[in-house]
């Protein structure tokens, strides 16, 4: 099964597409014009076609958390997901870079088996000041709630 999943993803053009596509929508046009006005705005398409104003993580498939669980969780907390891909071993997706050091946080908090480069090597730290499963009160279970 691992093997036909790592050859289908080799033609998965479909959410290839949609990833690159995304990394354009998703692309902080406003913040770069307002740091570095048109300059910053080229900078920030050129960033969108290299891939490199996102960040693609991998969690291994043989985990509890199947994709719909990860992208529903990460949501809560205002994080999108794209260019969502299934192999052998991994299930892989982005995020907008300026949200990854909080998806990897989140995920790790949560017990998120992550692989490959870490974002914030710090982020094993605080995990480990929290207790196994733990998550943060997110904005989206706040809503009505006054303080």
């Amino acid at each position: 099964m691992s093997f036909w999943l790592d050859f289908m993803d080799m033609f998965n053009l479909i959410d290839r597409i949609e990833g690159l596509l995304a990394r354009f929508s998703n692309a902080d046009y406003a913040g770069a014009a307002k740091r570095s006005g048109g300059i910053g705005v080229a900078a920030e398409l050129t960033r969108s076609a290299l891939g490199t104003n996102s960040w693609t993580f991998q969690v291994r498939n043989d985990t509890e958390w199947t994709g719909d669980d990860i992208e529903r969780y990460l949501r809560r907390y205002g994080v999108m997901i794209w260019g969502r891909r299934v192999t052998g071993r991994h299930l892989i997706f982005s995020v907008k870079e300026r949200q990854a050091d909080w998806a990897e946080y989140l995920m790790m908090r949560r017990g998120i088996l992550l692989e490959g480069r870490t974002f914030n090597r710090l982020n094993e730290e605080y995990r480990k000041a929290h207790a196994p499963g733990d998550s943060p009160p997110a904005w989206a279970d706040q809503k009505g709630r006054r303080r």
